[in-house]
């Protein structure tokens, strides 16, 4: 495209950014004089359909002409032209000069309150004329407010309405412009059912509000289990009347909320004169004057000085309070933890060795422990629990860093135990090295989210826990989570995968990658090698994991190719006849199975996969990458696809697992690769900063990565790993065995 002219006047020059709905470029405008700069952009979709597209171009121009209309107000991009050309729609608008908002309140940084009201009062008159033309913005966020460099106004771009008409270009059916356009964290919950109304813009600009005062990304924040309301007041001092202002704005219910602009800039008014009375004159019109986020002069050798000396303060406080006391008497842990004094695995009877040893560090004979839990480890090579006791015995009561480790040991053991291995591997490992004394306690939270909140309270009141390496299900981290926000407590999860865990807190990260990614992945070889458009789902209601992968899964399938899910079975519900279910299935016409449960419907599931006796491909989550599948099933499950995280493929005969056969007598799992590399991340931060917001800190930096069992272990802004995804296909060996082989890019 680039060079390319189009309507035999707009030369494109270079692009500008891209997305679902097309590209857009930064293009000149050659008829005029001077050549001045436009924004262009290319409407592209897929269908040849006449009909399709007649219904497209209605819809393009009719959005055209509200966009000409909307661009008659200052602070909105003029649309300059629309045309067709080659089946093509483009929209060429005025170039804005300037930077988004998100570099003024983006990674931490923060406006001053009275800033915050210019721009919630400048943003909501924008809003009010947008909304006097019978038009709501829909995808209000920082990124989409431009600082124009003439006059540092804030300038309204990309309305959501026009994304409808490309996400609506190859719907079979009239399609209204309820499709939901949103960006997760700044949308209303309204709007993310499609169902927008004009004050969803109002709780868009409220969050953007909220995130300029705390330097916090609203999707980070904890939300009311109550009311679903933002929880951000104690990170911020902030006037009770703006702070009202901003609450009434965000509020989870449309009802709530102000209604039209003109309420928002009223209350603004009070909330004005409060601050003038609250300060002297002078200091209250420093305060309420415009933002001058770009530095047009050059600072002085001074101000430059001081203000590295206010960053490194800054970072030295952030990376020195909260240290805890390192020591950590034996039998003091309370009621859940335990570093060796409670048998948590559910052995019946427990060994005698191991039970004496657990004896012995009750009473703090940690010289006799050391000895008898050396002694059960030698019984009992693969039971991670002694390992991990055994190295707290040797530490004694010196000084340590200590962590904790929260997994279902006591009702899903034989998974915990492998995540175990992979945490003890690390923590042995490191303590061998001498490099640090790391000392483990673990808990049990039975995958309950109440029993997960409680402990994640004991844990951040502890000053000696320093991070947590847990909880075992998406529903017990996204319960504890919350907890470790409040308290400033990292907590790496080994295992959950939630789509809605993504971003959801700074101190939360993960080292299986979210659901999102394998969704994508399974639908990309569904449509384009499959080439299947319909399917038939099977998950479970009641858990997070499988409603998250489920939905995940029908997000991706209709944005990929408009694919849909004809058919939906809950899993939980026990009166399901999986025969009759895949039946009605094929009946509908599905293409393709696809298969989302959790661990616990495991058995259900194998039904489903025996009753399809290969009559449609099918397509799984990791829940499946399970032995059951290949040893109960063999040739029924042949052409099955799983898709999995691609270190699980590169274990076999890897450093790691000759490591881990020599510590346990047997080959690791992919849980237990998850549980050391989410160990030795925290070891990593911990090396660096031992303190809990030293760790959050390291671990957020972007540079941040550290080696993992077969893979480097790193996250994301929004605390997911940073991986890809790889598909295996269930396949009948020379052996005349079945195994899971991986299916080439």
């Amino acid at each position: 495209m680039l060079g390319r002219i189009l309507d035999a006047r707009y030369k494109i020059l270079q692009p500008l950014g891209s997305g679902g709905f097309g590209q857009t470029y930064i293009a000149e405008d050659t008829k005029r004089p001077g050549n001045p700069r436009c924004v262009l952009k290319h409407l592209s979709f897929s269908s040849q359909d006449e009909a399709i597209l007649r219904q497209v171009r209605r819809m393009f121009f009719a959005e055209a002409e509200t966009l000409e209309r909307l661009g008659r107000h200052d602070q909105i991009p003029r649309l300059l032209a629309y045309f067709e050309e080659d089946q093509e729609f483009y929209l060429v608008q005025e170039f804005i000069q300037g930077h988004p908002l998100s570099e003024e309140i983006g990674g931490d940084r923060r406006l001053a309150e009275a800033q915050v009201v210019d721009l919630v009062e400048d943003v909501t008159q924008v809003l009010g004329y947008v909304h006097e033309q019978g038009v709501i913005h829909r995808d209000l966020k920082p990124e989409n407010l431009i600082r124009r460099d003439r006059d540092q106004k804030l300038v309204l771009i990309d309305f959501g309405a026009v994304k409808t008409i490309l996400e609506s270009s190859i719907a079979t059916e009239p399609v209204d412009l309820s499709v939901p356009i949103y960006t997760s964290g700044y949308a209303a919950s309204e709007q993310c059912l499609g169902q927008p109304r004009y004050n969803s813009d109002f709780y868009s600009l409220g969050m953007i509000a909220i995130q300029a005062l705390t330097g916090v990304r609203p999707s980070q924040l904890a939300y009311d289990p109550n009311t679903h309301n933002l929880l951000w007041r104690d990170r911020v001092t902030v006037s009770h009347d703006f702070a009202a202002v901003l609450e009434k704005m965000t509020q989870f219910h449309f009802n709530d909320r102000y209604q039209t602009a003109a309420e928002i800039l009223e209350a603004l008014n009070q909330v004005k004169s409060s601050i003038f009375t609250q300060m002297p004159i002078s200091e209250a019109k420093n305060r309420l004057r415009s933002p001058q986020p770009v530095l047009n002069k050059p600072l002085k050798m001074s101000a430059i000085a001081a203000g590295l000396t206010a960053i490194i303060g800054a970072s030295a406080w952030t990376l020195t309070r909260n240290t805890p006391t390192p020591t950590d008497p034996p039998g003091q842990r309370g009621q859940f933890l335990s570093v060796g004094q409670t048998l948590l695995s559910p052995n019946t009877p427990p060994q005698p060795l191991k039970q004496a040893a657990i004896d012995k560090m009750k009473s703090g004979e940690f010289a006799e422990a050391v000895s008898l839990f050396e002694q059960a480890h030698k019984i009992d090579q693969s039971d991670p629990e002694t390992l991990i006791y055994l190295n707290n015995a040797r530490i004694g009561s010196e000084q340590a860093n200590t962590i904790a480790v929260v997994l279902p040991i006591r009702t899903n053991p034989t998974a915990s135990a492998e995540v175990l291995r992979g945490i003890a591997q690390a923590q042995d490992r490191i303590n061998q090295t001498k490099a640090m004394k790391l000392k483990i306690a673990i808990a049990s939270d039975d995958a309950n989210p109440d029993l997960a909140r409680q402990i994640a309270t004991q844990l951040v009141r502890d000053p000696t826990v320093l991070g947590v390496i847990g909880h075992g299900t998406s529903d017990t981290t996204l319960a504890a989570g919350k907890i470790y926000q409040e308290g400033e407590l990292v907590a790496i999860s080994p295992v959950s995968s939630a789509k809605n865990l993504s971003g959801f807190s700074r101190y939360v990260f993960r080292t299986m990658p979210s659901d999102e990614l394998p969704a994508k992945r399974l639908v990309s070889y569904m449509t384009k090698q499959l080439k299947k458009r319909k399917a038939a789902v099977f998950f479970n209601s009641k858990n997070l994991y499988s409603k998250s992968l489920t939905e995940a899964f029908k997000d991706a399938l209709y944005y990929a190719d408009k694919g849909k899910v004809v058919h939906e079975v809950d899993l939980s519900n026990p009166a399901i006849e999986v025969a009759e279910n895949v039946a009605q299935a094929m009946k509908k016409g599905a293409e393709v199975i696809f298969l989302a449960p959790n661990a616990e419907l495991l058995d259900r599931t194998l039904l489903i996969i025996n009753a399809n006796q290969k009559r449609l491909p099918i397509l799984a989550g990791d829940a499946l990458y399970n032995s059951r599948i290949l040893t109960e099933l063999g040739s029924a499950a042949s052409e099955m696809v799983v898709a999995i995280p691609s270190a699980q493929t590169q274990l076999q005969n890897s450093p790691f697992e000759q490591q881990a056969k020599s510590v346990w007598g047997r080959a690791p799992g992919w849980r237990s690769a998850l549980g050391y590399d989410a160990t030795q991340a925290m070891i990593a931060a911990l090396q660096k900063a031992p303190t809990r917001n030293g760790i959050r800190a390291t671990l957020s930096t972007p540079s941040f990565t550290t080696i993992g069992a077969v893979q480097s272990v790193s996250f994301t802004p929004e605390g997911d790993r940073e991986t890809e995804i790889t598909l295996v296909r269930v396949t009948g060996a020379k052996s005349g065995k079945f195994i899971f082989q991986p299916i080439p890019k």
